[in-house]
């Protein structure tokens, strides 16, 4: 169809100008946009689009969620994934959310959490907030496109979420997701994401849990052993430093709730 033919006509309530607007981003699948994409696709002049832009978001019909970005209201439920994963780059989805997204947890979450090499400060867009954790390039890895966003990987998010506890609801919910995960995980991959974390704290919590879950261990777990930390980590990074030593992983158990209850 050709575009002054576009221009003609208008949903109820809606002006010609703003239904174009509208058709054009659905019809080239667009969910984060600027004033530069709608004039390459409009041909418009740059005083037309500030204003169509401006009735639209008056109407409710667009919402603008930072500088020179919009997004059609009717799309965040929809999309809203591949709207956080696309107003942050890079970046991908992990935490609570993904797991969440892989059913490890019945916990609804409405926050998208998000990982990026960039620092971003949190965004709200009404309900829901996104929010950002750096990561340095190193350990931006394990993550994969489901649809259209950007998710880490199984593995990667439980990897994720041991490194920031705070970030899916604390030691006592990342067992639970642990062990709800345990049959689907690859289990050389998350070894190896563990390993190239590079966080030797890290592997040991890893390897005290899965022995206090009495998770059914494969050769690759077992070979985490060799990378635990020289020096004595709490179980809980959260809580003091005291309790009893568990000397296979050099971990301080300084969680009162026993891991293995936790079914």
């Amino acid at each position: 169809m050709e575009k002054s033919k576009q221009q003609t006509t208008s949903y109820k309530g809606i002006s010609a100008n703003e239904s174009y607007l509208s058709s054009l981003v659905k019809e080239n699948d667009i969910v984060v946009f600027g004033v530069k994409e709608i004039q390459r696709l409009s041909n418009w002049n740059k005083n037309r689009v500030h204003n169509t832009l401006y009735s639209l978001e008056r109407k409710g019909l667009l919402r603008r969620v930072k500088r020179n970005s919009y997004i059609l209201s009717d799309a965040l439920n929809e999309k809203l994934f591949r709207i956080a994963t696309e107003l942050v780059k890079p970046s991908y989805i992990t935490f609570w959310t993904a797991l969440s997204f892989y059913g490890f947890t019945e916990q609804q979450v409405k926050t998208v959490q998000l990982v990026s090499t960039k620092q971003v400060d949190s965004m709200t867009i009404s309900p829901f907030k996104i929010e950002t954790v750096t990561f340095n390039r190193k350990r931006f890895y394990g993550y994969k496109k489901i649809e259209d966003f950007v998710i880490s990987t199984p593995e990667k998010t439980l990897v994720d979420s041991l490194y920031q506890l705070n970030k899916c609801g604390g030691l006592d919910e990342f067992g639970k997701c642990l062990q709800n995960a345990w049959d689907v995980l690859n289990k050389k991959t998350l070894v190896d994401y563990l390993i190239r974390f590079d966080n030797k704290s890290l592997i040991s919590r890893a390897g005290f849990i899965v022995d206090r879950l009495s998770l059914e261990k494969t050769k690759d777990v077992d070979k985490l052993s060799k990378y635990k930390s020289k020096t004595p980590v709490k179980l809980d990074p959260s809580r003091k430093k005291h309790g009893k030593h568990n000397q296979a992983w050099n971990i301080i158990i300084n969680h009162e709730i026993k891991l293995e209850e936790i079914r």
